[in-house]
């Protein structure tokens, strides 16, 4: 609405930067990098999670409404359409 062009600017950095340490963690993670107790506690909090996801969608979205629906739609997906039910991990079998 009223925001210059710097906010705007600030904001997409901003998320770019959470974006990125996100894609950070999973790839520390698949290396077998271990992360810290406080740094998994902060991350597994549901608004720190709202906001690395979002993030992560804007920065290959480009598109806040995009990044707002992907990240609408996962939640959706586990406590609507899993009901809730979790599983450790994304492809138990492999």
């Amino acid at each position: 609405m009223f925001s210059s062009p710097n906010s705007t600017d600030n904001l997409k950095k901003v998320l770019m930067i959470i974006g990125a340490y996100g894609i950070v963690q999973v790839l520390a993670q698949d290396l077998g990098i271990k992360t810290g107790k406080k740094q998994r506690d902060l991350i597994q909090s549901m608004p720190i999670q709202i906001i690395v996801l979002y993030a992560g969608a804007y920065t290959v979205t480009d598109d806040h409404s995009n990044a707002a629906i992907a990240t609408g739609l996962y939640y959706l997906l586990k406590y609507g359409y899993s009901e809730g039910k979790t599983s450790d991990v994304c492809f138990e079998s492999v």
